[in-house]
């Protein structure tokens, strides 16, 4: 066989690889989004049965967990978000999923004022060097859970770069650290800034799901 022909059929697998690869991406993403939509519907059923098709196949219990806590903390369904923590705990966890899913629990914990849990899920975290949103993890620490303020400056210096989404909980973070500082002009200001932009949220996402 010539060189020629060698490099032709090489050529040809090549792009039929690439033709490959795009399709499995878009069979990917289509099933992906079959999976969130049913995560939100609550359709364990339709969740299940995209979990399993081909092009997600690959995702672990964890994995499936993971995108419900997701789901359920986008529409603070927070029953929902109880029994997956409980699940959560449940499981034999590696490291990696330590570091995605504890954050997530302290934040719950500092929202709905279970300060001891809170606390037990810092120490969980206090055992790695390095996990998904350090920096905000010890501003909030501190903030609700020793009552300072010494990240003051940097929280509100963030607010130029933090997400809509994530702008009341960032400006609450703020009037707590303001009211542990005593300055209580300045707490009640972000606090009502924070209840504005809440209220702002709620009202986008009723006029989204009525698009529905």
């Amino acid at each position: 066989m010539s060189a020629d022909i060698i490099v032709l059929i090489f050529v040809i697998l090549v792009d039929i690889g690439l033709v490959i690869e795009l399709l499995y991406f878009i069979l990917k993403r289509n099933a992906s989004n079959k999976l969130i939509a049913a995560a939100f519907e609550n359709d364990e059923e339709a969740f299940e049965k995209a979990a399993s098709s081909l092009s997600t196949k690959t995702l672990s219990a964890f994995d499936k967990q993971l995108i419900r806590f997701n789901v359920a903390e986008i529409r603070r369904d927070f029953p929902k978000m109880e029994v997956l923590i409980r699940e959560f705990e449940g499981m034999d966890l590696k490291d990696p999923q330590k570091k995605k899913i504890y954050p997530k629990i302290f934040y719950y914990c500092i929202d709905r004022n279970k300060k001891e849990e809170a606390k037990r899920y810092y120490e969980k975290l206090s055992q790695f060097s390095v996990y998904n949103n350090k920096k905000d993890i010890e501003m909030m620490y501190d903030a609700y859970l020793r009552r300072g303020h010494q990240y003051l400056d940097d929280a509100v210096r963030s607010l130029k770069s933090v997400s809509k989404q994530d702008l009341p909980t960032r400006e609450k973070l703020i009037a707590k650290m303001y009211e542990n500082k005593g300055v209580n002009a300045e707490a009640k200001k972000y606090y009502r800034l924070a209840e504005k932009h809440e209220t702002e949220l709620r009202t986008e996402k009723r006029t989204s799901e009525g698009k529905r």
